[in-house]
């Protein structure tokens, strides 16, 4: 292979394994994804079946630092939806306030978007 060849190899592989963006609880963000329903967990009947976005990849998540404790890195591959109703097994775009940790009444995964706009690309 000549310099200019591994060069470029280099340049590609450098490009791919670039870290994706690490946001903090707070932000508001863009993401991308399918829209799941999970139903609520069995034996509690005033919990209701929550929305779920499935990323297409991690994201990296900083969490809140609680009583001067440390803040926490999280590779988070799916957010609990508050305050939208999508179609299931639509791939949409939200766009809302990332949170960490129990933020509803139905505790699904341990990050949130709480969505300020939505936009469907694909589904139903």
């Amino acid at each position: 292979m000549t310099a200019k060849a591994c060069a470029w190899v280099l340049v590609l592989i450098a490009g791919s394994a670039a870290a994706a963006p690490c946001y903090n609880d707070g932000d508001v963000v863009t993401l991308e994804g399918t829209a799941t329903r999970q139903a609520a967990h069995e034996g509690d009947a005033s919990a209701k079946p929550a929305w779920v976005l499935a990323l297409p990849g991690p994201i990296c998540v900083l969490s809140a630092a609680t009583g001067g404790g440390a803040r926490t890195q999280s590779n988070v591959s799916a957010v609990q939806i508050i305050d939208a109703t999508p179609a299931e097994n639509a791939r949409i775009q939200l766009t809302g306030r990332l949170v960490t940790g129990n933020v509803s009444g139905y505790y699904a995964v341990p990050t949130a978007i709480w969505v300020l706009k939505q936009r469907v690309l694909s589904g139903q």
